[in-house]
Parts: structure tokens; sequence; C-alpha cells
């Protein structure tokens, strides 16, 4: 609970929106389940040993973000690139307030989200910043709470976050401990050394990791080389010429080829011509408002996804710090096809 020592170390902008946390009674956070389904998310899919619960849109994931924020009791650990939501930065420290141990990494190039790291720093939370080289940033989207569940894509926590299209899961099970392990050797890129485990086993669940390493690069690599029927793409920017080369020459080879991109992104339109010319459908995505298609989706054969925070460029796969999953199931495949089924149909040319 928030009390007067707390709101006094506030910004006076904060306090018009966090001024019914500031008021006495308010409700205690309910207790932990062993995995919370969000109102707007799908069932839990077992994979392996993970549960995994879909959520195609930002509705959906905000409302297992801000479940994760409420239930934790241990700890949190966030690394985020974009933060401007200050309902959320309430929550966090909130979760400060009652005893959790709340550790944040932060970009700190990405200037919209300064006041609110600031807001948290003030609270008393841990945040440390990635150490950045010259054009690099720290993209990554990761929340996780008592380190068994992970909130984990491609969503920002930016003000207008929630109107994108963007993919992401909430997980349990082996993922959140391989998660956890990238979480840790950032905070020890960043100069706080931490214990970092060996790898979990995980057939289902691929956790991949850019700059260090080129793991998502190649993974997509190697989807797209093993595609025998489909690859349906849902994309922010594609523009990395290593990757548009493996595209068309699936597409030359049969496969099924299907890529819908952000209209908003110049370099879309010469990738759209591309693969045009090579037999591939492609689409822009027709706005209904000022909303971004943010997602960075790949699925091979309707079995086999890849998705999270990288797009794919030559600087999401080589110069960022991205985080994505390669996950090996034909359900989460479904779902995230069917959400991008219906961005297909509405962007019918």
């Amino acid at each position: 609970m928030y009390g007067s020592a707390r709101c006094l170390r506030l910004p006076l902008l904060l306090l018009a929106l966090l001024v019914a946390s500031c008021a006495p009674g308010r409700t205690p956070s309910p207790a932990i389940a062993p995995l919370p389904l969000p109102a707007a998310a799908t069932s839990p899919i077992i994979s392996g040993g993970d549960q995994l619960v879909p959520l195609p849109d930002g509705p959906a994931a905000f409302a297992a973000i801000v479940d994760v924020l409420r239930t934790a009791r241990r700890s949190i650990d966030l690394e985020l690139y974009e933060f401007q939501r200050l309902d959320l930065a309430a929550l966090v420290l909130d979760a400060h307030d009652r005893g959790v141990t709340v550790t944040a990494i932060k970009d700190p190039s990405e200037r919209s989200s300064t006041t609110t790291w600031a807001v948290l720093e003030q609270g008393g939370v841990r945040v440390v910043a990635y150490p950045l080289e010259r054009s690099t940033i720290d993209h990554v989207k990761l929340v996780i709470a008592d380190g068994v569940r992970a909130v984990v894509g491609g969503i920002n926590w930016g003000i207008r976050s929630s109107l994108n299209h963007d993919v992401d899961i909430l997980a349990a099970g082996p993922v959140v401990d391989n998660l956890a392990r990238v979480f840790r050797q950032d905070l020890a890129l960043a100069g706080e050394p931490a214990p970092i485990p060996p790898p979990a086993t995980d057939r289902q669940v691929q956790v991949l990791v850019t700059h260090p390493g080129d793991g998502i690069r190649a993974a997509a690599l190697a989807a797209v080389a093993a595609a025998r029927q489909s690859i349906d793409v849902e994309m922010f920017v594609l523009s990395d010429r290593v990757i548009l080369d493996a595209l068309v020459a699936a597409a030359q080879r049969g496969v099924s080829l299907r890529v819908l991109l952000d209209p908003t992104q110049p370099q879309n339109a010469s990738t759209m011509a591309l693969l045009q010319a090579a037999g591939a459908a492609v689409r822009f995505y027709v706005q209904a408002g000022d909303e971004l298609l943010h997602a960075k989706l790949g699925i091979f054969d309707r079995g086999t996804v890849l998705f999270g925070s990288c797009n794919w460029s030559y600087s999401g796969f080589t110069r960022n710090h991205e985080l994505d999953l390669l996950v090996h199931d034909a359900r989460l495949a479904w779902i995230f096809l069917s959400r991008m089924e219906q961005d297909w149909v509405a962007s019918t040319p």
C-alpha cells in the first residue's frame, strides 16, 4: 500500500494518475494461482514441460502483465525497451512496497521512457542500464514473476502499445528458467554479477537472443529452409537481405509464402516488390486508426512459431539485443495464425 511517504517521493506529474493508489483501504492483491489466466486469454497449452497461454493482442497481453505484477510475491525481473505506462509503474512500486524484490534493466537510449524509469528509481526499485554499443538498442520485452511465470513477446509498455498488433505469451515451466537465465546474463553485462545457471532442457521451446549471439537469424533461416508447405509472416520491419533471399528461394521451390507488412515502415515497400516477384502473396496491413502492425511473427508449416522482439532486419538480427522464442507446437501456431488471418482479411486490397 502506498503511504504518504511514497506519494511525496513521486513526481508531481504522477500524483493525479496515482491518487487512487494513495488512498487508504486499497484492496490487497489476490493470492497467486499456478498459472492464472487473464480474462482475454485462451486456455493454456501444455507443450512438453511448459504451459503457454497465447496472448494474440494488446488487451490480452496487458491483462496478463497486470496479473503478473499484482500477484508476484517474491521477485519481479523486468527488461523493457519502451516503458511509458505509469499505471504499470504504480503496480511495480506496489509490489516493491509489499516486499517483492524488483530488478529492472532499461535501455538508456529510449528517451520517452526516462520519466517512468526515474519514478521507479525514486521509489527504491533497482534499475540498471543495459550497456549499449553504437547503433545498438536493448529491444527486449520481458517480465518474470517469482522465477516461475513470464510474459514475453513483442509488446512494448508504451502509452499506445495496447492498440498495436503484437503477439506474446504467458509462460510457466522450463522456458521461464531459460528466460531468467537470459535476464541474469544481461545483468552481468550491465555490471551486476549474478549466478548464471546452465540452460534448462526444453525440447519444445527454444529461447533465442541476438547480440550477444546470432541465434534468432540462424533459427529463422533454418525454419525457412525446413519449410515444405507454408510460411506465414506478419512483420513490422522485413528488410534483411539474407532472410529475404531465403524466403525467395522457399517461394521458388513451391512453398506457399504469405507476408503481411506494416505500411508505416518505408523499407517494406521494396520487400513487397521483391517477394511478389517471387510469387509470394504480400499485403500491407490496413490500419483502422493509427495502430501499428508491430508483430514479429513467423509460422512454418503451421506447426512451428518464431516470435518475440526481433524484426527481420539487419539491425534486429545483428546489432540489437533481441529476445525471441521458437516454439514447436501446432496449437500455438493455429492461434497465432488465426490472429494473422484476421489481419490479412481486414487488409484485402
